[in-house]
């Protein structure tokens, strides 16, 4: 009685039976059909391959080799490569496995150990650039786009995160400087114990960060004309309210720094002492700075800005600068 192969199935007649040549060519057409790979997609992979037999997936443009037990990449230990933009699923990848990153130009190994698996960069740790952070790898550098920041993923046993790059904690880290400065002049008359914005002498800034601290430093050249001593002071303001000024006390004026000068016909231009003031804003949104000139005296006069009273046209009437320069401080 005739009998069959265990791989192709093929008719082997008995030593007492007829040759078919129905058979013969049947059995042709089944080597045949086996020479090579199989040509599936990874649904309909062969449901009860042999050992060694290999197939080709076209959905997947990968190749395996049954080993007996699972199927294998036929790569061997190199694994498939994968082209996609995203991490491939399915079929599910092997250890060894590559995959290219269409989106990002990286490529990646799968890899698994004892207890674990995943994609790891096939070159070492990369440089990830962009305003929110990855998933995070060891050794992994991370460019926050938002805020200028370099982080590097640590993993200690216990724990993973993004730590600075830069050593330690980030806090007091001068993370950028806005500055204005003021070369024109200015002037305004000003009721006792009032300010006047100073045109021309502000400055924004975008904090990266709800926990950034701004500093604020500021230099004014200033003159008063007054009967008797002129008297002339500098507040800064936040655009709600005046910031860095001494705390309200009666009738008194309050202000950040402040000058008495001679009276009218003043040929100088005093320098308000220089004055700063460690701002805590709370927040990511664009802020403007303004610089107030004040008037402690107890009557109504005139402030100037990078000028003398008179401001005659001679060497003795000198004309002067004034700064107001942001830096943002890391929290």
């Amino acid at each position: 009685m005739a009998t069959t192969t265990t791989k192709l199935s093929l008719i082997k007649p008995d030593l007492t039976d007829i040759v078919d040549v129905a058979n013969l060519n049947d059995n042709a057409d089944s080597i045949d059909a086996a020479v090579g790979f199989t040509i599936c997609t990874s649904a309909t992979r062969p449901a009860t391959p042999w050992a060694g037999q290999t197939i080709f997936e076209t959905d997947t443009t990968s190749s395996f080799v049954w080993d007996g037990s699972a199927w294998q990449a036929a790569g061997g230990g190199g694994g498939s490569i994968t082209v996609s933009a995203t991490a491939p699923v399915s079929p599910p990848p092997g250890n060894g496995d590559l995959w290219w990153d269409s989106d990002n130009g990286n490529m990646y190994i799968y890899y698994e150990d004892v207890d674990s698996s995943q994609w790891v960069a096939a070159n070492g740790p990369q440089v990830f650039v962009g305003a929110a952070a990855p998933a995070g790898y060891q050794g992994q550098m991370w460019f926050d786009s938002s805020t200028g920041k370099m982080y590097v993923f640590y993993d200690d046993g216990t724990s993973s995160q993004w730590v600075s790059a830069i050593g330690g904690s980030l806090a007091g880290t001068v993370l950028q400087v806005v500055s204005t400065t003021k070369t024109d002049t200015f002037s305004a008359s000003v009721a006792s114990g009032a300010t006047s914005a100073i045109t021309g002498l502000s400055a924004s800034i975008t904090p990266s960060s709800t926990s950034s601290k701004i500093l604020i430093l500021v230099n004014v050249g200033v003159a008063a004309d007054a009967t008797g001593i002129g008297r002339a002071g500098v507040a800064i303001h936040d655009g709600t309210s005046l910031i860095g000024v001494g705390a309200t006390a009666g009738s008194r004026t309050v202000l950040a720094s402040g000058i008495a000068s001679t009276a009218s016909g003043n040929t100088n231009v005093g320098t308000i002492p220089s004055t700063s003031f460690l701002d805590s804003p709370a927040t990511t949104s664009s802020i403007t700075y303004t610089i107030h000139a004040v008037n402690n005296n107890t009557a109504t006069q005139t402030l100037y800005i990078n000028r003398s009273v008179s401001d005659a046209d001679n060497a003795s009437q000198p004309r002067g600068a004034s700064t107001i320069t942001l830096m943002e401080v890391a929290g």
